[in-house]
Formats: structure tokens, sequence, C-alpha cells
């Protein structure tokens, strides 16, 4: 029963102890107008003023060096706007580069079809075949039209 007692007598001293130590954390500041009509504040009372008493919270909080900081660590939107414009402009630049390519082959293709009247070939089997005047000229014909529609 005295360690109940103890207990809860220790209890009730932290319990002020922590109230106490709130309450002196607790500031008060002090506004007052003077006989020009400027408004002064101030941490400490002033003798043989009018004056205003506010509590200020007691609280963890540092000022800023910088009031117009931001803690925003994202790009804003301008720089993800670039950031698209820029990643778009590759994709067109590398988009560009293998139409060149695919035109290029196209071509290469047409030049060595067109004039020749004999073009050999190898198979899926891996034998020479000579390719006849109607599948070749289908071919060309086909080449032409890719190269008409996709390149310029």
């Amino acid at each position: 029963m005295k360690h109940v007692t103890i207990r809860l007598l220790f209890a009730v001293l932290v319990v002020f102890v922590l109230a106490a130590q709130g309450e002196a954390q607790e500031k008060k500041m002090y506004s007052w107008t003077d006989e020009n009509g400027t408004i002064h504040f101030s941490e400490s009372k002033p003798a043989g003023q009018d004056v205003m008493e506010q509590t200020i919270p007691a609280g963890d909080q540092q000022p800023s060096s910088n009031p117009y900081a931001t803690t925003d660590t994202g790009p804003s939107a301008a720089d993800q706007r670039r950031q698209e414009i820029a990643q778009k402009r590759e994709q067109a630049q590398v988009n560009q580069a293998v139409n060149s390519a695919q035109c290029a082959s196209w071509k290469a293709e047409v030049d060595r079809l067109e004039p020749n009247r004999r073009v050999f070939f190898t198979n899926e089997q891996g034998e020479t075949e000579r390719m006849d005047d109607v599948k070749r000229t289908d071919r060309v014909a086909e080449l032409k039209s890719l190269m008409a529609k996709n390149c310029k």
C-alpha cells in the first residue's frame, strides 16, 4: 500500500513539474501606442504605459533565415514542361533516324531490283533462286509505294 501511494504522489509531482515548465516556456508580448501613434512591441513590460498583453505559445518553431524559401524540392511546372519537350524532341530525332535508315534500305533494294532482269535471292532453305519478272516488278512497286508514303 505504501508503494502505491508513493508512486501516485510521484506521478502527481511529475505532472505539476511539467505543467510549471510549460507555463514557464510561454512568453509574454506587450504592445502599446505612443503619443505619436506609433505601435511598439516588446517582450518586457514598459513602465508607465498602457499596454496590451499577449501570450506567445511555446514551440519548437525556429524562424527561417529566408522567409521566402520553399520546402518544395521537386521541379517546377515550367521545368517539367521543358523536360517533356526535350524528351519529345529526342524521340522525334530517334524516329527520324529510324525512318531515314528504313528509307535508305528500301531505296537500295529498288536500285538493286529495278535495272536487273535477273535477280537472285536466297530462300528460307538457304538455296539460291532466281526471282521471276512478275515478283520483281511487284516488289519494286511495293517498295516505291512504301517510299512514297514514308520517305521525303
